[in-house]
């Protein structure tokens, strides 16, 4: 299949309407949210909660109206999401739990390591002891059970078996029935779900490979072949891997070379997915901290020329913005940032700061949308009222 060349402003508007972010789509409850998980495969779920999680933040840029508690019925209720590993920790279709064991064995032998490392190999002793316990008792916290004498390490001190529940959880032999707060509250995972391995879902690892690689490129939309997070994962994280397996799908036609105008090196999508049917419409949202669309920095310095740097890890002495930023998507363009005070309950959402990019200009326009994406976001929070005068 031919090359086909974009402007940096068609790749934006690509990536922005294959994201289902500022579009026409009419994605809602939670028919919006299975939606978004059959475009985007995985979430990365990350616990810290600002004006909600990252997987809700997620969601609230894409699905009308949504709701907080939509997300807990989806996994613990209905049960078609499924905390589990893809990239890094996250949430994706329970349908998909299947195919995925071979990712759920390598983060078993990684655990391993991890317990070798911190001297904790006797947690695989209970094994079977622990899977008893929630056997007879039932979906269980790890300081419900008290196996063993706790180790001490740079990391903190760990029961035994809440360091088997970890295990356990890993090659997924529990599952999360509930959580409280950022508390997992584990059972077995045959009672979660029906949707469990009875063999291999792959032939060989190539086969389970380009299956994989497709799977992230669905949830980015357009790659190139840098490394970094966004291709994290086994056997993708390899750059020769993936040149071996782009080729092999580039001479099926599943994927599609793309050049982008004044920018060196290929991209790449799925050629299904080339042409999206939704339309961009003019509209404010703000994004989450590890939205999929922002996974690769590159693309987004390059493409969007927009940087952003996430700075919950960073000293405060070292923010440039502030700890729980956004970035704040008007169209196709990132015009800025914007920072909100923790959300409690019901109270008034409260802009904390706004950061917008040197070229941008503010109109009128812009800021009767401003104050529709921020009604909706209190909307979503579940806040009566916002405010966005800055420090008022």
């Amino acid at each position: 299949m031919d090359t086909i060349r974009l402007t940096k402003q068609e790749a934006r508007e690509y990536m922005v309407q294959y994201h289902m972010i500022n579009t026409d789509d009419q994605c809602r409850g939670m028919d919006g949210i299975l939606a978004v998980f059959d475009r985007l495969q995985s979430i990365q779920y990350d616990p810290l909660n600002v004006v909600g999680t990252n997987p809700e933040l997620v969601l609230q840029s894409r699905v009308i109206d949504f709701k907080k508690d939509l997300l807990d019925q989806a996994l613990y209720q209905d049960r078609v999401l499924i905390d589990a590993w893809d990239k890094q920790m996250s949430i994706y279709q329970t349908k998909d739990f299947p195919l995925m064991s071979r990712i759920r064995k390598h983060r078993g032998e990684l655990e391993i390591h991890t317990l070798k490392y911190r001297l904790q190999l006797d947690a695989l002793k209970y094994i079977d002891e622990v899977l008893s316990i929630i056997k007879e008792k039932g979906p269980i916290f790890a300081k419900d059970i008290n196996i063993g004498d706790s180790i001490k390490h740079k990391w903190g001190q760990t029961k035994p078996s809440s360091a088997t529940l970890d295990y356990l959880f890993q090659i997924g032999k529990i599952g999360v029935y509930n959580k409280k707060n950022t508390m997992k509250q584990y059972d077995l995972m045959e009672r979660l779900t029906h949707h469990l391995d009875t063999e291999d879902s792959f032939s060989d690892d190539d086969t389970f490979i380009e299956y994989y690689l497709e799977r992230r490129m669905k949830s980015m939309g357009l790659v190139s072949l840098k490394n970094g997070v966004h291709f994290s994962g086994l056997y993708i994280e390899k750059k020769e891997n993936r040149v071996h397996f782009l080729t092999y799908l580039i001479n099926k036609g599943i994927v599609t070379e793309i050049e982008i105008e004044s920018l060196s090196g290929k991209y790449y999508v799925l050629t299904e997915l080339l042409h999206p049917t939704n339309k961009l419409i003019s509209k404010v949202s703000f994004l989450a901290p590890l939205d999929n669309l922002i996974w690769d920095r590159n693309i987004l310095k390059d493409v969007f020329e927009f940087e952003y740097t996430w700075e919950v890890y960073t000293p405060k002495s070292k923010h440039k913005y502030g700890y729980y930023v956004l970035p704040i998507l008007y169209g196709s363009q990132f015009i800025g940032r914007i920072e909100f005070e923790i959300q409690r309950n019901s109270d008034p959402l409260k802009v904390k700061n706004i950061w917008y990019e040197e070229d941008f200009k503010i109109t009128k326009k812009y800021e009767n949308e401003l104050d529709k994406a921020l009604k909706r976001f209190a909307t979503y929070l579940g806040a009566n009222d916002f405010n966005k005068s800055i420090n008022e």
